[in-house]
This record gives structure tokens, sequence and C-alpha cells, in this order.
């Protein structure tokens, strides 16, 4: 053990220019990933190794996306009423949006028991449509705690009082990838609809700092932005956590909770007792995933999930596995070695000439989904994709000097 250490720190010695450039990168690499990643746009490559663990868990029989008993989703996709619209004040025709009267029912009984864990209702209420129910079912959103609604960046709601009880629901996507996978939870100082009900919940919340350079979550350093595992998944039918097939994992606003309360076999407390309740509408309000369609709600609240779990919060052990990782890759490169050179089967040799850093990253992405850690490709892969070019530049130079 003494020989191989002393051999290893005899070739650092002579290489040192080496090591030194490749520990700059390396921290380059680790600080401007960290950067990038707190912003609410996906990276490219960023989800495709979580898509294919997750297929293999599937494959496997391992059951993900269950809905937890503490989590209560109620689908208004069919709770609907037509109502006049406006734009600009001139009447334009009729809109539907969701039935106001339902909401205002369950959220009276709501309030009334004021047994719920928490509420995010996921509607709406946009200037121009406007109902009979409006100022009770605003009077009643406003006067009740924990509970949130969204908004939207460049909509405005019907009625501006509303705006205390609301967060920002929005999020990003790019022209390379149309679909969701990275959620922000602060946008230009306006908090997202997970970190409020995580401020709510938890008595925890993000700081920003220096104009959005770092993040803090209670002086731990996080990140502005966390890569959703989504597993929380609305589908119309799951297993529940016993095994037991059931026909969906939401329960229908009217259909089910309004009209068991109404006949007496269950009341809108008893069903929303100690619950996390999600309101939404589950059939339009669907979003491309890496994993499929899922509602916008699903999403949001996934959002809030991954802040309980940590996902957010700066891993110093991955961190410094990849450190090391990227050190490792560094003196590869400057070294001048290729893959096929490290080994002196000629058919290993083959076959290893068809490997190339961005393989090596990728085996990193499947290895790190597996434990439910997102690892980004495109920042080391650029960078080192950089070094390749400028060592094979170099290479041409002296050749041609010598």
């Amino acid at each position: 053990m003494k020989a191989i250490w002393k051999c290893i720190t005899s070739w650092i010695h002579q290489h040192l220019h080496l090591v030194t450039l490749s520990v700059l990168t390396s921290t380059v690499i680790i600080i401007f990933t960290y950067v990038m990643g707190n912003s609410g746009y996906p990276l490219p490559g960023e989800t495709g190794a979580l898509k294919q663990i997750t297929d293999y868990k599937k494959f496997l029989g391992i059951q993900i996306g269950q809905i937890p008993d503490s989590v209560l989703m109620i689908n208004v996709c069919y709770d609907k009423m037509l109502v006049p619209y406006t734009e600009n004040e001139v009447p334009v025709g009729n809109t539907i949006i969701t039935d106001r009267g339902k909401l205002l029912e369950f959220l009276t009984k709501a309030k009334a028991a004021n047994n719920y864990r928490y509420i995010f209702m996921d509607v709406f209420f946009e200037e121009g449509m406007e109902t009979e129910y409006d100022s009770a079912l605003f009077s009643t959103i406003l006067s009740m705690d924990r509970l949130v609604i969204p908004k939207h960046k460049g909509a405005v709601m019907c009625d501006s009082n509303l705006y205390r009880k609301a967060s920002n629901a929005d999020y990003a996507t790019t022209w390379q990838a149309l679909s969701f996978s990275r959620y922000q939870y602060i946008h230009d100082d306006d908090e997202s609809v997970a970190l409020k009900i995580y401020q709510d919940r938890c008595g925890s919340t993000i700081k920003r700092h220096w104009g959005g350079l770092w993040y803090t979550d209670n002086g731990r350093l996080c990140q502005n932005s966390a890569t959703l595992l989504l597993p929380i998944r609305v589908t119309g039918s799951l297993l529940d956590e016993e095994g037991q097939a059931r026909e969906r994992n939401y329960i229908y606003l009217s259909a089910d909770m309004l009209d068991l309360d109404e006949m007496g076999v269950m009341s809108v407390s008893e069903q929303i007792d100690d619950k996390l309740v999600i309101i939404g509408d589950f059939k339009s309000d669907v979003h491309s995933t890496f994993l499929g369609p899922q509602p916008g709600s699903s999403i949001l609240f996934n959002g809030y999930i991954a802040l309980t779990q940590g996902a957010h919060l700066v891993n110093w052990t991955y961190m410094a596995i990849l450190f090391v990782i990227y050190i490792i890759i560094g003196l590869f490169y400057l070294s001048g070695h290729s893959f096929s050179s490290m080994v002196m089967n000629p058919w290993l040799s083959i076959v290893l000439s068809f490997a190339s850093t961005a393989t090596v990253f990728l085996i990193i992405a499947l290895v790190a989904s597996w434990f439910d850690l997102a690892f980004n490709m495109w920042v080391p892969t650029t960078v080192y994709s950089l070094y390749d070019t400028f060592m094979q530049k170099y290479n041409i130079y002296k050749n041609k000097k010598k």
C-alpha cells in the first residue's frame, strides 16, 4: 500500500501542472453546474437517464408514483359552469370555467371543519369571468388558513385581494425540451406555490443572495431549482399502498366528495381530516413531462415534495465524488491518453475505442438516477469536448514544429 501511495505522490509531483489545471477545471465545472442549475430552464440531457431508470424500475416491478394516504387529490374536470366573457370590457360570448358554486360549497365545509393539513386549490380566477358566487367565494378563500391559489405572470386576477392568497404557478421550457423537468422556486423575487406551502408547513424558506448567485435554506447551500422526480403521479388507475388495485387515485368534487356528504355516507370533514388537499383539473390542465402527461396541479405539488425531501439542498458527498471524477477525467485528457490505450487486450481495446467521455457521463447519470439523483451531462461534456479539441489542435501544432 505504501509503495502504491509513493508511486502516486511521485507522479503528482512530476505532473503538478496537469494536476493543478485539472483541479481548477473540476472546480469550474462544479460551480458552473450549480449556477446553471438555479435556472428554471431544463438543461440538455438532464432527464433522459431518469426516464430510463424509471422504465427499468417498472420492468422490475418496483412500484413508483404512489399517492400516500396523507394526500387527497380532488378532480374538478367535470365541475363546470358557463359564464359570460368580456375582452376590454366588451362582451364576446360565453366560456367554461370551474363551477365556483361547488368550490364555495366545499370550502365553506372545509373551513368549518378546519381539520385539513393544507389546501392547494389550483384554480385560476381570471379577470373578465364573473359569477354570482364570487363575493362569497373570494371572502371564504381570504378568510381561510393553510390555503394557497395560483397566479400567473401576464394574467390578471378578477379580484386584487386574491393576490394575498396567491403564489406563482409558472414553469419554463426550451425549444429543445418542450416538456417540463425543472421546477423553479423563486421567480424574480416572486415565491412559487411549492415554496409557499413549504414555508407554511415547514417554517423554512429559500433565501436569495447576491442577485441570485447562490441560495440558502436555513444557512444550508441549496439551489433555486430542482429536477422533479415526480414521486406523486396522477393516473387513471394505480395500486394503493396495500397493493390493491383501485379505479383511480383521485376523487371527483361533486360526484364523490359532495355527494357522499349530502347522502350522509361520509362528511367533507371526515374526508379531508388530516389531509393535504390538492384541487385541480386533471383532464384539461395537463402538461408534458419526461414521464408522460401529468396535471399541472400534480407537478406543482411535487415541487413541494422535493423541498421536504431536501432535493434542493446541495449534496456534498455527491459533489465530492463528482469533483474527484472530474479531476481524473481531466488528467486523462491532459495526459493525452485514450480509453483503448489503457488495456493490452486487442479485442477489448477495439471495444473501448468506441467509448468517449460522454459514455462515462451517461453511466454516471444512470447510476445517479438509480439513487434518485439528477446528473446533468451538458456542462462537463461541453467542457471536456473543448479539452479534446484543444489537445487535438495542440498535438497538430507540435507535430508541425517537428
